[in-house]
């Protein structure tokens, strides 16, 4: 489901007038609810006087003081009162004393909290210049007498009196000051939060996209000039181009970082690197050769100049994919690979052998030492994440473990409701896809001490083969995965409803799926058909 989100609005209404002085008399009623207020809007829910404050804010925020000004004038309502007015003057000077004394003029829920944040803002500025003298002074006769929490006074006394540099790095400018700590402590409209106008039109179309279930678009489509819906046809759904150059299954394809290129794997024992041109049409580029079994993996380098393919327990060939020469072999005592991955940062290759260890390389084919304990299984992703703190694999059949390379330990461990066959580490290495062996596919949240599950999925089948999946679409919003029944299926990522659609036109089970990281409308998926179909977005129909 989406999470929902709220956005509340508080009104200060006054039931009359007291004793206070006429300067506290004037600021409450700027606020308070005037029966005579014209409402604006369909619903009548805005109150002009608001809603032309917030458009001088936002002028003056662009830079049109003087159409502002204008706008004040013929309105007759003011960005501030004038007390107001006044004491945001005192403050912006840095005549902090008299900004206290102003204090009078407003009823303050927390005055005592104003008055320290005032003074320690002056405190602040002293430090930074040098006199601790005066700063101390200050602390002393005005901070203490306050008596506000303990813990406010020694962290001040800690950052700008204890002579480190830390006060220089902790002050702030004046207008950042008001925005960001003095205006929450004012009653609502005192003090308009800096460009109101600008935040309340980004959440709108913020919601818009939230509640938009098929949102697949860029930033940039978003408008207020039209209230923002995608229809299902934003999702790729149409086949747009077939590629058969493969003679044999299509096992493995991955799609590069900066999306002008694809690979593909296949059981023929060769890998394609196929190249996209501007109107998007896929051609080959290069065919890999040197397996002397099928390829089972290919994985583009961090930059994409390199490829790795991992041959079905053989050796692990790295490729230069501008003209397609084998650039290193690696292998272990003639120990067979299952399955491969990079280096963060493309310095090294990682292995899953067939003898149930993983091994490191450098670049040149020198071991790297690596002490892991034995995986229970032999099929083994493996992958490092960005910050090439953790190396991910499969340890045994339900589990997935995060090995610490600076520690030599197991930080994480992921248990999941069945046997696992494949897993994937969205972009940003926030989640983790999981296919299993009972035909669920699992989202673990894993960027956290304590790994859960997010989501679970499914629909697609699988019965004898490895299915991979994938994340893809706008912020990975998307689950696509292969299936048996020969389809592609779209989830969304934060539903558990029926998948969105099921992409049909391959003959045989589409064992991998591989979501285009720029063009968020492109999606190839690799068959036992020997074809690779791209998706589109549909030109002529709507996805079933």
């Amino acid at each position: 489901m989406y999470h929902r989100y709220k956005i509340a609005f508080r009104f200060v209404v006054d039931s009359g007038f007291d004793s206070l002085s006429l300067c506290r008399m004037v600021s409450k009623r700027t606020l308070a609810d005037n029966p005579n207020d014209m409402m604006l809007g369909s619903k009548g829910l805005l109150k002009k006087s608001e809603f032309i404050r917030i458009i001088i804010d936002a002028l003056f925020s662009l830079g049109f003081n003087d159409v502002a000004a204008l706008l004040e004038k013929n309105s007759g309502i003011p960005l501030h009162n004038s007390i107001t007015k006044e004491f945001l003057e005192l403050v912006n000077q840095g005549d902090w004393n008299k900004s206290i004394d102003a204090l009078q003029g407003f009823e303050l829920p927390d005055e005592k909290t104003v008055k320290f944040l005032l003074l320690e803002q002056n405190i602040y500025e002293l430090c930074k210049m040098g006199n601790l003298t005066d700063a101390q002074g200050i602390f002393n006769d005005k901070i203490l007498p306050l008596g506000v929490d303990r813990n406010l006074t020694n962290e001040l006394a800690l950052r700008a009196l204890s002579g480190s540099n830390e006060a220089t790095e902790t002050v702030i400018s004046r207008s950042e000051f008001v925005d960001k700590k003095l205006q929450k402590l004012f009653a609502p409209g005192f003090i308009i939060p800096k460009k109101r106008l600008e935040y309340l039109l980004e959440k709108a179309l913020d919601l818009q996209r939230i509640y938009c279930r098929f949102h697949n678009v860029p930033d940039s489509d978003l408008s207020l000039y039209c209230d923002h819906h995608c229809h299902d046809h934003k999702i790729p759904s149409e086949t747009v181009q077939t590629l058969e150059e493969h003679t044999d299954e299509v096992w493995y394809l991955e799609f590069s970082h900066n999306g002008k290129y694809l690979a593909s794997a296949s059981k023929d024992k060769s890998a394609i690197i196929w190249e996209i041109d501007s109107e998007g049409k896929f051609s080959r580029k290069q065919t890999l050769v040197g397996h002397e079994k099928p390829v089972v993996m290919v994985l583009w380098s961090p930059d994409d100049i390199q490829v790795i393919t991992c041959g079905e327990e053989e050796v692990i060939r790295r490729w230069d994919a501008e003209s397609g020469q084998c650039v290193h072999v690696y292998q272990r005592n003639g120990v067979g690979s299952v399955s491969c991955g990079w280096f963060h940062d493309g310095k090294g290759i990682i292995g899953a052998m067939a003898d149930r260890r993983i091994y490191l390389w450098n670049l040149n084919g020198s071991e790297i030492e690596h002490e892991q304990e034995q995986r229970e299984q032999k099929q083994s992703d493996v992958a490092m994440t960005n910050d090439g703190k953790w190396i991910v694999s499969m340890s045994r059949v339900r589990e997935i473990s995060f090995f610490n390379r600076e520690t030599s330990t197991v930080d994480k461990v992921i248990e999941d409701d069945d046997t696992i066959t494949s897993f994937t580490l969205s972009k940003d290495n926030k989640y983790m896809l999981n296919n299993l062996i009972n035909q669920e596919i699992n989202i673990w949240c894993i960027d956290v001490n304590e790994p859960y599950k997010y989501f679970e999925y499914s629909g697609h089948q699988r019965r004898r083969f490895i299915i991979r999946s994938c994340f893809g679409g706008y912020q990975e919003n998307f689950v696509a995965s292969g299936s048996e029944d020969a389809q592609v299926f779209i989830w969304h990522r934060e539903e558990l409803e029926n998948p969105l659609g099921a992409l049909k036109g391959h003959s045989r089970s589409v064992n991998c799926v591989s979501w285009n990281p720029i063009d968020i409308h492109m999606l190839a998926s690799a068959s036992d058909d020997a074809t690779i179909r791209i998706w589109g977005l549909a030109t002529s129909r709507m996805m079933t």
